[in-house]
């Protein structure tokens, strides 16, 4: 599967997760987070983005970011730590969309337009 599809996936599941009375989407550990010290320099910067764009509710740019991750060469540990706060991320944007949030009603409407776009091809 693509990266940019497992990326996706990952955020649908998510986002079904948290419509319904699902389990509790999981929240990364300190050894999830540890799982990039020492990764190469332009994976580990693109993962401390991307954390530090959803702290923000920067949600395109997680999400732009995170499927960046998911294209790139990570350890096992490293894809682990990327599903959990891929589908940390997903639900956050789902719960804050379904709140009116306008900066996650804009991010849910880009990743559908991308996702269409790919499906498309």
């Amino acid at each position: 599967m693509p990266a940019a599809a497992l990326f996706l996936a990952i955020l649908g599941f998510s986002l079904i997760l948290t419509a319904g009375c699902g389990p509790k989407v999981p929240k990364l550990s300190s050894s999830d987070l540890k799982a990039f010290d020492s990764a190469p320099a332009e994976v580990k910067q693109t993962w401390e983005k991307a954390l530090a764009a959803d702290k923000a509710n920067d949600y395109v740019n997680a999400a732009n970011l995170l499927d960046s991750l998911a294209k790139m060469q990570l350890s096992n540990d490293q894809s682990n730590a990327l599903q959990i706060e891929s589908g940390t991320f997903g639900a956050r944007l789902w719960q804050a969309a379904e709140k009116n949030d306008p900066a996650a009603v804009k991010a849910v409407q880009e990743i559908n337009q991308s996702r269409d776009r790919r499906t498309n091809r």
